[in-house]
């Protein structure tokens, strides 16, 4: 769905048991002017349902710092989907 006028993809990739219920380690998905991580988010439980119930424990990081859900995405940015880190 790239359009030949430049793409408005944020590149998504997953870890772990997010990876194993996306079916896959890395996906591509469009974003509007100002969305939010928490935006990029509900994209992608409505197209894997299978992550909804991890939402609560996973982390996430754009460009390769934790963010929250408020942080906003923006075309080119890389988001990783992370499983829990366990302390000890």
């Amino acid at each position: 769905m790239s359009g030949m006028n430049g793409t408005r993809a944020v590149r998504v990739l997953l870890f772990g048991a997010a990876a194993d219920q996306a079916g896959a380690r890395e996906l591509e998905l469009q974003v509007r002017d100002g969305a939010t991580l928490g935006d990029l988010w509900n994209e992608l439980t409505g197209r894997y349902p299978g992550l909804t119930p991890m939402g609560d424990t996973l982390a996430f990081a754009v460009n390769q710092e934790y963010a929250g859900m408020e942080r906003r995405v923006s075309p080119g940015d890389e988001v990783a989907i992370l499983p829990p880190v366990s302390g000890g």
